[in-house]
């Protein structure tokens, strides 16, 4: 069992294993381990002599690069966590989340190296990091969720220990290991690759989203760093699976492809596993609030195209309880709310003690005190045991007098050919299922197939082909900007 009650353990250990080796690189600049020490610890007494106290937020402006690390490494060295924001971000965006934290100090990591730093202060740092428990902080990052409000989910030393102990057992990571690194650092996924380069001394090669414009740029790209390990957004998977760049190209030394953050349907899925049939495919799941992954699947058996792929079962330390309207627990096969329990789950949102009132919530079926974290997500557990994502809790809809879960309906669009993103919502006012569409099929085909596959109810009232899907800067669909634009406007 891992003793560890500070990250900053696992860049230390691995400074004294392999202090020359390259730790992060960029598209222009690399680390290695010692020199990623040298500067974190430098970062580390700038923040310290200028803030007065411990455990404050230190929001850094990021740019998916080695400097990023070192902020996030040099705050933590304070005694403080960092919060890491878009750099290029428009000014109200940056501005509505500095309001939301107000930080202690806010740095620009694309000018880290330029602090003005006389020495490492060792007395200082040393007597901070003794203060330091498990319990602490190590960052806070925004997510909007469903409700498109921003909130910074508050995370501890404690947790990423336990998700990074994990992977590294889980996946057999080790100093061999070299990560793709697709998501960036203001999106919670990051956390994985990143704590795992140092808990397991491998390498990470910082993708800029510029590499994205051209899916068989970046499958080459893979190949030319010598990643053998992808952990890649959802929303990045099916990117590459419908450009048909697995036509031309497909990366050669692989060994895991590692993805989540939405729903992913099997017949994306299966395009990567007829692409790579030597590698290990595995869905992770888990809301920002629980430490990024708090379930996990590895694709071990076929899937139909009109299968979800599941979302498996649970990480180290961690509980998931299916609950009803009245806090029961749900048989297998019928759907209920998930709900987290254990290590993963964070404390909290950050200066919002009514959001975290309403998500963290004392366990009704505990007779001491035990928090978990509400999903907000319908899930069941099917016969073979795994547990499988059916849809919000908000996507779960009344309609003509049955309830439906859009989230349903949306895998049963995303199974038929010549749909590429699809997502569905509801009017509540006129009682119609609306269905938004991207791909080649024709609106009216694509009713017809769905009207052969689902029950009436079921089926969308209203199907609607957009030009292309608007996302969010995470890569999901942007739901609310889908129905203003297409639907609600033109009403």
């Amino acid at each position: 069992m891992c003793l560890l009650n500070n990250l900053l353990e696992y860049l230390e250990s691995a400074a004294r294993r392999f202090p020359d080796k390259i730790a992060f690189a960029d598209e222009v600049d690399r680390v290695t381990f010692s020199q990623l020490l040298d500067l974190a610890r430098k970062v580390g007494t700038y923040i310290s002599t200028r803030v007065s106290g411990t455990k404050l937020p230190i929001a850094v402006f990021t740019t998916h690069s080695v400097a990023d690390v070192a902020a996030f490494m040099g705050a933590m060295y304070a005694g403080c966590f960092y919060v890491p924001l878009d750099g290029s971000a428009p000014e109200a965006h940056r501005i509505a989340r500095l309001g939301a934290i107000n930080p202690a100090m806010v740095i620009d990591a694309s000018s880290v190296a330029e602090l003005p730093i006389a020495e490492i202060n060792n007395e200082n740092l040393a007597q901070i990091r003794r203060d330091i428990l498990s319990t602490d902080p190590a960052y806070a990052i925004f997510t909007s969720g469903s409700t498109g409000t921003p909130k910074a989910a508050l995370i501890s030393h404690g947790s990423v220990v336990n998700l990074t102990e994990w992977m590294c057992d889980t996946f057999d990571f080790d100093e061999n290991t070299v990560f793709a690194g697709q998501a960036p650092f203001y999106f919670d996924s990051s956390v994985q690759e990143l704590y795992s380069t140092l808990k397991c001394c491998g390498t990470t090669h910082l993708f800029p989203k510029k590499y994205f414009i051209s899916p068989l740029k970046v499958l080459k790209i893979v190949d030319e760093v010598g990643a053998n390990v992808m952990p890649w957004a959802a929303a990045a998977i099916k990117l590459i699976a419908n450009s048909g760049a697995f036509e031309k190209y497909v990366p050669s030394g692989v060994t895991d492809v590692i993805f989540g953050g939405e729903n992913m349907p099997a017949k994306i899925l299966n395009i990567w596993r007829n692409a790579m049939p030597n590698s290990k495919f595995t869905n992770v799941y888990g809301p920002t609030e629980t430490t990024v992954d708090c379930s996990y699947y590895t694709v071990e058996r076929d899937l139909l195209d009109n299968e979800s792929v599941p979302i498996g079962f649970p990480v180290r330390d961690t509980e998931l309880l299916l609950l009803d309207e009245d806090g029961k627990p749900t048989p297998t096969e019928e759907p209920g709310e998930l709900y987290v329990r254990g290590v993963q789950v964070g404390l909290g949102y950050y200066n919002n003690p009514e959001r975290t009132a309403d998500a963290f919530l004392q366990n009704p079926n505990s007779p001491y005190r035990d928090i978990i974290y509400r999903t907000g997500d319908i899930v069941k557990l099917n016969e073979r045991g795994e547990l499988v994502f059916l849809t919000r809790a908000d996507n779960q809809v009344k309609h003509m007098g049955s309830r439906v879960e859009l989230g349903e309906v949306e895998t049963a669009a995303a199974a038929i050919a010549g749909v590429r993103l699809v997502c569905c919502s509801y009017d509540k006012e006129k009682s119609k299922i609306l269905m938004f569409f991207e791909g080649e099929i024709a609106e009216r085909e694509l009713s017809s197939e769905l009207n052969a596959k689902l029950p009436r109810y079921m089926c969308p009232n209203v199907v609607i082909k957009v030009d292309s899907m608007p996302a969010m800067p995470n890569g999901k669909i942007d739901r609310l900007t889908v129905r203003r634009i297409y639907y609600d406007d033109n009403q």
